[in-house]
């Protein structure tokens, strides 16, 4: 395992599904993929000689909402702080782009709520805020 980059842009159709299916996320059809993935605002990859071994993305409107989402790590890339190291590319972005009172969302994995809760993240429900819900579409 070599040294790790990070770079902004996008995993091709092909390396997202890459990532989807290590971590047991399931597969979408490539041409959705490339229709759809440029429309988020900020993406982030890590790559180490060239392969794709990370990635994380923001979606939202640009402004009042934002979600991260597809914060991956390849299974035999997690520990090294990579994760880490993605999420703090989003939160710089987030600085630079949010606004007072931009919502920003995420659906963290189940496990995975205090390394969110690092960055500030409540998880729910709370007195205050509901549980959240979340509905994955099925095609009929």
């Amino acid at each position: 395992m070599g040294t790790v980059e990070i770079d902004t842009g996008f995993p091709t159709a092909a390396e997202y599904n890459l990532l989807r299916t290590a971590v047991g996320w399931g597969r979408y059809d490539e041409a959705v993929i490339e229709r759809f993935l440029p429309n988020s605002p900020f993406c982030v990859c890590a790559r180490t000689a060239g392969s794709i071994v990370a990635m994380a993305r923001l979606v939202g409107d640009g402004g009042l909402v934002f979600s991260i989402q597809d914060v991956i790590v390849l299974p035999e890339y997690q520990g090294r702080g990579i994760g880490r190291r993605l999420m703090d590319e989003v939160m710089s972005y987030l600085r630079d782009h949010a606004y007072h009172n931009t919502v920003v969302a995420l659906m963290a994995a189940a496990g995975r709520e205090a390394f969110y809760a690092s960055y500030g993240f409540t998880a729910r429900p709370t007195p205050e805020f509901g549980a959240g819900m979340t509905l994955f579409w099925e095609q009929e």
